[in-house]
């Protein structure tokens, strides 16, 4: 698996998600012991929809998720969460791609004239041993 460096300014939404990972048991009487279970038990996932971008312009995204997809890692810095490039997984190895009219082509029907392409996916932070 190799790390493919995504450094383009993109992202318009970005939402946090952290839980972590635990182990409970119970005893019955509505006692329950809780514990981490492992030691990189903080789990941390990011809801990310990118700017609308030109056709032109969203290869470069597009073959970064398109790499992601297949088990590759991303390497990013999502600011305000992280200020250091960190390593993501591509969450569910999905990807959305919505395409989006220009605001002075929304008065016609016509498909013709420039186009805007959106991307969503989540992230998932993966840890390096």
């Amino acid at each position: 698996m190799a790390d493919v460096n995504l450094s383009v300014d993109l992202l318009s939404n970005v939402s946090e998600s952290v839980t972590t990972r635990v182990r409970k048991f119970g005893f019955g009487d509505g006692y329950e012991q809780i514990a981490e279970d492992g030691i990189n038990s903080r789990i941390a996932e990011y809801n990310i929809t990118s700017r609308p971008m030109a056709a032109a312009d969203a290869t470069t995204l597009e073959s970064a998720l398109l790499a992601a997809t297949k088990g590759d890692f991303l390497l990013m810095t999502l600011k305000p969460f992280s200020y250091l490039q960190r390593r993501y997984r591509l969450k569910d190895n999905t990807f959305t791609k919505q395409f989006m009219k220009g605001p002075a082509d929304n008065a016609g029907i016509s498909t013709n004239g420039p186009s805007y392409i959106i991307y969503q996916f989540g992230l998932i932070e993966a840890y390096s041993s």
